[in-house]
């Protein structure tokens, strides 16, 4: 019994340090950071995917160096990394009093080319070392960073390890880890569930009763997903939801219309047009194109650098195959917008 008595107290003991240190993380935790983490994360995991930079790391850095977006370089200059004017740089210089009175720092007209540009910085020769690490290895890489002399200041590896555990920052370089590991750059389609996430509802449900009317009343396009769970079956998304360079699409069929698969996908039609670069409002769809219900990439695959143009393609269809903005085929190859490409012209993707 005394021994019993012993154990509970321990117990208790060690419920009240735990309940006492997630209160004291919880009172260190500050709103605004929360609130830039919140804002920014996705920002974050896209140079993950695109550069290999941990978004754990990018986050802290932001964190720090823009004092979660509230610094002056942050709010006149959209510079959230403290990055500096000198280099190949060619755009607005801001003045501000850093190391040295009145030195250049680099103007972006949105936080997204800041973002970017930080992991452009980083490509350089200076830090390849870091390229080493894994991404979830997030003490080396900010040791590193110290280490190839991104930052003057002593303690900085420490502080953003700090920020990192403080507000589990590392969640966002494993969750964008497995996003990959689960072949974001294949076509594979999305879970059932993914697939109601991204429309928005709910499953339709029908009792077990009226399965075989279901199945006997036909389904025009294709046939959806079924799925018996506790005496239910989930009748999911009439079109299934694929993945071209780590964005969503769908195939359309006969019949389809922008607006039809705007409504279908809980989105304005106008948007999705947008996503897919449709210029022509009296653009019908086509059985076959691919839809994307999402912005797409500005860089295609890094297996596809270049490409070289078939026998009646036109460069819409190249960007759409790709998974790439049409914009960014114009601009890579000195093309004027409207212009169309020739057979076995060389485009580059990247």
């Amino acid at each position: 019994m005394r021994q019993i008595m012993i154990d509970m107290k321990r117990y208790w003991l060690a419920v009240c340090v735990g309940l006492w240190a997630w209160g004291l993380q919880a009172q260190t935790r500050n709103e605004a950071y929360e609130k830039y983490i919140a804002t920014y994360y996705e920002l974050a995991q896209e140079q993950q995917r695109e550069h290999g930079i941990p978004a754990s790391i990018t986050l802290a850095q932001g964190l720090l160096e823009s004092s979660a977006g509230r610094s002056e370089l942050a709010t006149n200059a959209n510079n959230h990394f403290g990055i500096k004017c000198a280099g190949d740089w060619k755009g607005k210089g801001y003045k501000y009093d850093d190391d040295k009175k009145d030195e250049c720092f680099r103007v972006y007209k949105h936080v997204r080319e800041s973002y970017e540009d930080h992991s452009l910085f980083l490509k350089r020769p200076r830090y390849q070392s870091l390229f080493t690490f894994d991404v979830t290895d997030y003490k080396n890489w900010a040791y590193g960073l110290k280490r190839c002399g991104y930052a003057t200041d002593p303690g900085y590896a420490g502080k953003l390890i700090q920020l990192i555990e403080t507000y589990d920052l590392a969640r966002y370089a494993i969750l964008e880890l497995d996003y990959r590991e689960q072949g974001e750059d294949n076509n594979i389609a999305l879970t059932p569930e993914e697939q109601l996430a991204l429309q928005g509802g709910q499953p339709f449900e029908v009792g077990e009763e009226d399965i075989d009317a279901v199945e006997d009343a036909g389904y025009k396009g294709s046939k959806p997903s079924m799925e018996r769970s506790m005496g239910t079956l989930e009748i999911m998304l009439e079109h299934a939801v694929l993945r071209n360079n780590g964005r969503r699409y769908v195939v359309a069929r006969e019949g389809d219309t922008f607006l039809s698969l705007a409504a279908e996908f809980n989105m304005y039609e106008s948007t999705l047009r947008r996503y897919n670069d449709i210029i022509n409002p009296r653009y019908q769809l086509q059985a076959g194109d691919k839809v994307y219900l999402q912005k797409k990439r500005k860089k295609a695959e890094k297996r596809y650098t270049s490409y070289r143009v078939k026998r009646g393609e036109n460069i819409w269809q190249i960007a759409q195959d790709k998974g790439m903005r049409l914009k960014t085929i114009y601009e890579l190859n000195g093309i004027r917008e409207g212009e169309n490409v020739t057979i076995n012209q060389r485009l580059r993707l990247r």
